[in-house]
Parts: C-alpha cells; structure tokens; sequence
C-alpha cells in the first residue's frame, strides 16, 4: 500500500488517478487530505505518515531542503487559482475585471471566504477596492472550503457570493454550486502544486510507480478537469 497525502486543492484531480493506479498496478493508494500547511508541519515534525505528498510547490521545496523528501522524485501537478462562486440557481456572475469585481462585491448579498490565506488575500482585494465598510456587514468566513460551499447551497441564497480555489469550488459542482470564474490578474494568486515522495517512505519503488503515474496524460486530463491548470 502507498500513503498519499494532499492538500485540499489536488484532492479532487487526485483522487481518480489514485483510484486507476491502484486498479492498474494492483497496489492500494490510501489518500487522505488536510491543509496544506498542516501536512507541511506535520512532515517537519516527523509525524506524518505518508509516502508521497501533494503540496503546494514552495512547500515542497522546502521538505527537499530539509532532507525530508526526495529531490529526484518531484513532480509539478499544475497550478490552482482563486474564483469566485455562486449557486447554481444564482444569475450570471462576472469577476473577471477589477470594475466586475467590485460591481459583483458590492451587490451581492453575503460575501463567503476561509480562513485559508487566499480568504485573507480577498480581504486585502477587497480593502484594496475600497469597500471593507460596504462588506463588513455581509461578510462571513469559514474553516474550510466545504463548510464555505454548502453554507452558500443551503444557507446564503441565490445572491451570495463566494471566493476560494478553483479546485474547491469546481468539486461541488454536482452539489449546487458553480464556478463563476477567476479572479481578475490583478489581484490573483497562482498557487504552484507539486508531488513528491518522502524520504522516510518503505515502499520507495511503489511511491516512484505512482508518482511516474502523475506525468502522465491521461492523470493530466483528471487534474484538468478538476481546475488544476
């Protein structure tokens, strides 16, 4: 078996290119996900139990640095950038310029961010935008991108508004949610994703098979349907 953890951006693109190696090759994938920094720390600390890592890239190169995983062996997933959502019941939203964004800030009715840094990157767009005053009262943030999702499904209604990474938002999909598209370039943030085996790992010929899976193109289409660029 191979320990897999991933950050909850690659999950979504992940979880089906785990589930056609291990059909594949016959070797079981365990996924599990959390934040990335805390898969991060917990690596640090020699807690994490896992072979291979799905982590943003700086992360990664960090781990190689710190001689926790193997330099040889990494691999670029692709990139994830912020959007916006809304439910799917919910008219057509533009946020793709800086005069849409703020049109759509300003007359939605609730505004729904994480705790996550890019729920903090928003906070800076929006004070950047000059309407911290005109958001604070529909503000609302959430721990997680899931709780974020279905607050906006059951909760927020058709005028709410919602802004995390595009793999997040493009996971619930078939739950009442649609992605509204990226943020303008301006205010964006691109976040490198990378893999790579750890070095702590017992099954390093196994780890080396899935992460060589991961370069492929039929593992490309999965993370590109999922939102990872």
């Amino acid at each position: 078996m191979i320990k897999v953890l991933s950050a909850g951006s690659t999950l979504h693109g992940l979880r089906p290119c785990a589930e056609i190696f291990a059909r594949d090759s016959g070797i079981p994938v365990d996924l599990a996900t959390d934040h990335g920094h805390s898969i991060h720390h917990a690596v640090l600390r020699g807690e994490a139990d896992a072979d291979v890592m799905v982590l943003p890239s700086d992360m990664v190169a960090a781990l190689v640095a710190a001689g926790l995983a193997d330099a040889q062996t990494v691999i670029a997933i692709g990139n994830v950038r912020i959007g916006a959502a809304v439910r799917s019941d919910a008219p057509h939203l533009d946020v793709s310029t800086m005069t849409a964004l703020r049109r759509a800030l300003t007359v939605a009715d609730a505004v729904l961010l994480t705790w996550a840094p890019t729920g903090d990157h928003l906070i800076r767009v929006i004070a950047q935008l000059g309407l911290t005053d005109a958001v604070a009262s529909k503000l609302a943030r959430f721990a997680t991108s899931a709780l974020l999702n279905h607050h906006l499904v059951e909760s927020a209604g058709p005028g709410g508004i919602g802004f995390g990474p595009a793999t997040e938002i493009k996971s619930w999909r078939e739950k009442g949610v649609v992605y509204a598209g990226a943020i303008p370039d301006e205010v964006q943030v691109v976040l490198p994703y990378s893999a790579a085996m750890l070095t702590r790992t017992q099954a390093p010929e196994q780890a080396r098979g899935l992460l060589d899976f991961l370069t492929t193109a039929e593992a490309r289409r999965h993370f590109l349907a999922s939102g990872v660029e």
